[in-house]
């Protein structure tokens, strides 16, 4: 009986012991903490402008093609234009003679229908022609176009009219300028989109068809304080960030608004030139010292 009575008088002197040096460790701990502050990196809390925007991509819509026709046969004798060259609606651009036995006719003018350039030469001088074979074709002269397709919640909040911002690959350190002309009424049932097309603000030469683009359809433009998406904090289902006041870490709550992966919309909560704390260790809390060790503080 003495034995067990021992032992269990050194168990429970062990315990307390144990009780002891961990209560020892915790307290160590947080004079330490108390002692030395956390290092956090920070972000300033700035008033910007807010660019809600729709983002997609599509292809420089190639012009529409015009084969021009004799109006009677006969021997093709002059070509007065080239390959790529420009030409005007109603420009004369090829000469064809009639030539049947027995009779004469004054050389027939070919003029063009459209204005545009000259994509291709189908026959040279000398060939013999007919009205039911072209002589060459036309692009016609049309304003540069993206042609994108949108998903119906993205093609609700677009208008004609917009600005738009456009990249292209085969130019990537540039960048032009648009509007929406045109939304097609009806979505293709098979992809849900709808197509939309951008004119550019102006023809670019170094633009071809075909190339393919990145468009930022911008739907509005409004200030608004934002701030990196790495300074907020889901506390009980709620949305707060930590700001440094006089070295300490203060809890604050705020109220989101728009969100990108770059950056998040602040209705309410902070104000501009406050301090968040972007990146700590674990062990940050309300009322933590703290100091700052990195981030952008400007």
């Amino acid at each position: 009986m003495k034995r067990i009575l021992s032992f269990i008088i050194l168990s429970s002197l062990l315990a307390v012991n144990s009780c002891d040096k961990q209560d020892a460790a915790r307290n160590k701990k947080a004079e330490e903490l108390a002692n030395h502050p956390l290092p956090i990196e920070v972000s300033i809390v700035k008033q910007t402008e807010w660019v809600e925007d729709v983002s997609t991509y599509g292809s420089v819509k190639m012009p529409d093609i015009v084969e021009i026709f004799p109006k009677m046969p006969g021997t093709l004798v002059r070509l007065l234009v080239i390959e790529g060259q420009k030409v005007k609606n109603d420009e004369v651009i090829a000469i064809v003679e009639r030539d049947e036995v027995g009779l004469s006719f004054k050389p027939v003018e070919v003029k063009s229908t459209v204005a545009g350039k000259v994509e291709s030469l189908f026959l040279k001088e000398g060939a013999r022609v007919s009205d039911a074979n072209p002589i060459l074709s036309i692009s016609k002269h049309e304003d540069l176009k993206l042609i994108v397709k949108l998903f119906e919640t993205d093609l609700a909040k677009v208008r004609e009219g917009l600005k738009v911002i456009i990249t292209l690959d085969a130019l990537p350190d540039r960048e032009f300028t648009g509007k929406v002309s045109l939304i097609k009424s009806n979505l293709n049932s098979q992809s849900g989109k709808g197509e939309v097309e951008i004119t550019f603000d102006k023809n670019y030469p170094e633009i071809l068809s075909g190339m393919f683009g990145r468009a930022s359809i911008i739907i509005n433009r409004k200030p608004a304080l934002a701030i990196v998406p790495d300074a907020i904090k889901r506390i009980n289902g709620n949305r707060a960030v930590f700001i440094v006041k006089d070295g300490i870490a203060k809890l604050t709550f705020v109220e989101l608004g728009l969100q990108k992966p770059d950056a998040v919309e602040i209705k309410k909560g902070i104000s501009a030139g406050d301090t968040v704390i972007t990146f700590s260790s674990d062990e940050l809390k309300d009322g933590s010292r703290v100091k700052i060790v990195g981030g952008n503080q400007q």
